[in-house]
Parts: C-alpha cells; sequence; structure tokens
C-alpha cells in the first residue's frame, strides 16, 4: 500500500484572498488531494474564488467551513503546520521531504492535517501550538516568503511525488487522537507548573517544544496511558510530602 493522500487533509486558517483559495484548490487537485478545509475563510464561493480554481472548482464546494480551528481538526493523528517563522518555540522546522521521510510513515492511513495560515501574518501561535510537526519551505535569503496558495502547491507535490514510491510500515502506529494528546499536554504542564519547571507567566515556550518533540515521537495511545500514569504517580507522591 501506497501513502494514502485521501487520509490527508488541508486545513487553510483565516485565508483573507479569495483567490488564493481557490488557486490552493487547484494546486490540490493537482496533486490529488481532495480534502479542503477552510477555518473563517473570506467568501470561498465567491467568483474571486471559484474562476482561479478551473477543474477544482468541486473542491470548494466540498470544503468544510469551520468557525474554531479545533472543529477543523478533529481526529486527527498527526497535526503539520506551514510557518516561515523560527524562533525557540517553533523549533525545529523540517522540511518536507525531512517530514515524510522520518515523521509521516508514523501517521500511516490516518488521519493528517496540515496547516497553512492567513496571507498576512501566518500561522498563529494558537494554531502552532497544536501542531506536532513544523514544515519550513526553503527559499532565497532575498525572499523568503511563498505565498499560501504556493506553500500549498509545493508541499502537496511533495506529498504527490513521495506517494508514487512510498513503502508502507509493516505494522502501522496506533496513534493518540488529538483529543488524547491535548490531555496529556494540558496535565503535563499542570505538573510542570507544581514543580516550579513553567514559569506561571508564560509557560508556552517550553511547552511549545515540548509538543514538537512528543509530536515527532509519534505518541500511541498506549503511551499516552503510560505517561499520563506517570505524571499522576508524581502529583500523588508530591501530596505525600517527604518520605521517611
Amino acid at each position: 500500500m501506497g501513502l494514502d493522500l485521501s487520509r490527508i487533509r488541508i486545513v487553510l486558517v483565516e485565508p483573507r484572498v479569495p483567490e488564493n483559495i481557490g488557486m490552493a484548490a487547484r494546486a490540490m487537485k493537482n496533486c490529488g488531494f481532495s480534502r479542503l478545509a477552510l477555518v473563517s475563510p473570506v467568501d470561498h464561493l465567491s467568483t474571486a474564488a471559484c474562476r482561479p480554481a478551473m477543474e477544482a472548482y468541486p473542491l470548494l464546494r466540498s470544503a468544510e467551513v469551520h468557525t474554531r480551528l479545533d472543529d477543523a481538526i478533529q481526529g486527527s493523528r498527526m497535526i503539520v503546520g506551514a510557518t516561515r517563522r523560527g524562533g525557540q518555540d517553533r523549533y525545529p522546522l523540517l522540511t518536507p521531504s525531512e517530514w515524510i521521510r522520518e515523521v509521516l510513515p508514523r501517521a500511516e492511513g490516518q488521519e493528517v492535517s496540515i496547516l497553512f495560515g492567513a496571507e498576512k501574518d501566518g500561522l498563529t501561535r494558537e494554531a502552532t501550538d497544536r501542531c506536532d510537526v513544523l514544515l519550513t519551505l526553503p527559499a532565497h535569503a532575498d525572499y523568503g516568503s511563498f505565498n499560501l496558495a504556493q506553500a500549498v502547491l509545493l508541499v502537496c507535490y511533495e506529498l504527490f511525488r513521495a506517494s508514487e514510491h512510498y513503502a508502507a510500515k509493516e505494522k502501522p502506529l496506533d496513534l493518540a487522537t488529538d483529543k488524547e494528546r491535548e490531555e496529556f499536554f494540558a496535565h503535563l504542564e499542570s505538573l510542570l507548573l507544581t514543580v516550579g519547571f513553567l514559569h506561571e507567566n508564560n509557560p508556552g515556550r517550553i511547552m511549545s517544544s515540548l509538543r514538537r518533540l512528543f509530536g515527532r515521537a509519534g505518541l500511541e495511545e498506549r503511551d499516552i496511558r503510560i505517561l499520563r500514569g506517570i505524571l499522576s504517580q508524581i502529583q500523588w507522591a508530591l501530596k505525600q510530602g517527604p518520605r521517611g
């Protein structure tokens, strides 16, 4: 079995330019993708969006439209974000080919969402915090920012090319759901705040790094149960006070 593109959802978060939505849909169709989700978009069925979509108009018509990111990525076992900006809270940034080769196989046969941000500011901190992996698209140093539709095309094309020679794993992982991962991260953050590892006024930067660390590992449901059991045991031990 090769790479199943039908399990991959392209999510445009707050796109502001209708032409970009249409061109992104066309790029998806060029590469064999059929699942488009939009979060708080401009009118995606306007003439300005439909005209550049050309034969990909059915993708616009069938697109899921949501007001909340949580609803758009519901059921995802791996969430990936495309971003130009780096920084400590967005480390590490993988190229699409690195992600496809090193991390994506852990989500074989399961739901994957790829997030692209608004044209002006890209993905918000809230959106990147939901991502297991962050992608960057290498570009010339003089101008490193791609148009939204261009970014969609480049990532989809890499996946399309990879799908032609993708080798399936003998035993696919059973990755934890987004809900299970979010409950684990909330549990972890609570404990780290309790022991003083995180600063209560700004826990986000370290938590973002931890999300990416665990995201690259590809946590299975059993892994989550074990990790949460460890966290619960530590919390219990803290309440008991020093031993002896």
